[in-house]
C-alpha cells in the first residue's frame, strides 16, 4: 500500500476526517496528504506548524515507556490530532469533525503511522 493510499485509507475510516497527512517534522514539511479540493496548501503548511510546537511542548513530559507521542489540538471549528513516534521526526496529522472521539481517532493514527513507518 502507498503512503497516498494510506492517507485515503485512514481519512475515510474516521467519520467527518476532512485531512489526513503524513509529515516531517524536523523538515516542518507535510509530505503527502490525503484532503479535498477545497484545502489549501498553505492550511497544510499551519498544521505542520502547529504539530512542531505542539510536540516541542510535550518533550520530556510524556512516558517515557509510550511508544507514540500524541496532541490533540481543540479549536472551535474542529480537532486536530497529531501522533508521531518516540524519537521520530515523521508524523501523523488528522484534521477531524469538532465532535469526533479522540479515543477512536488516535489508535487509528498510531496504527496508521507504524504501517507508514514500517513498523507493522
Amino acid at each position: 500500500m502507498t503512503v497516498a493510499d494510506c492517507l485515503e485509507a485512514l481519512r475515510s475510516d474516521i467519520p467527518g476526517c476532512q485531512v489526513a497527512a503524513f509529515g516531517d517534522v524536523a523538515a516542518r514539511l507535510i509530505l503527502k496528504a490525503s484532503h479535498d479540493a477545497t484545502v489549501p496548501r498553505e492550511k497544510l503548511d499551519g498544521l505542520c506548524a502547529e504539530a512542531a510546537r505542539c510536540f516541542a511542548m510535550t518533550e520530556g513530559t510524556g512516558d517515557p515507556k509510550a511508544d507514540t507521542q500524541n496532541s490533540i489540538v481543540m479549536t472551535a471549528q474542529d480537532m486536530r490530532v497529531y501522533v508521531r513516534a518516540q524519537g521520530r521526526a515523521d508524523f501523523i496529522c488528522l484534521l477531524c469533525a469538532l465532535d469526533s472521539d479522540p479515543e477512536e481517532v488516535v489508535p487509528k493514527g498510531v496504527a496508521a503511522l507504524s504501517q507508514l513507518a514500517g513498523d507493522a
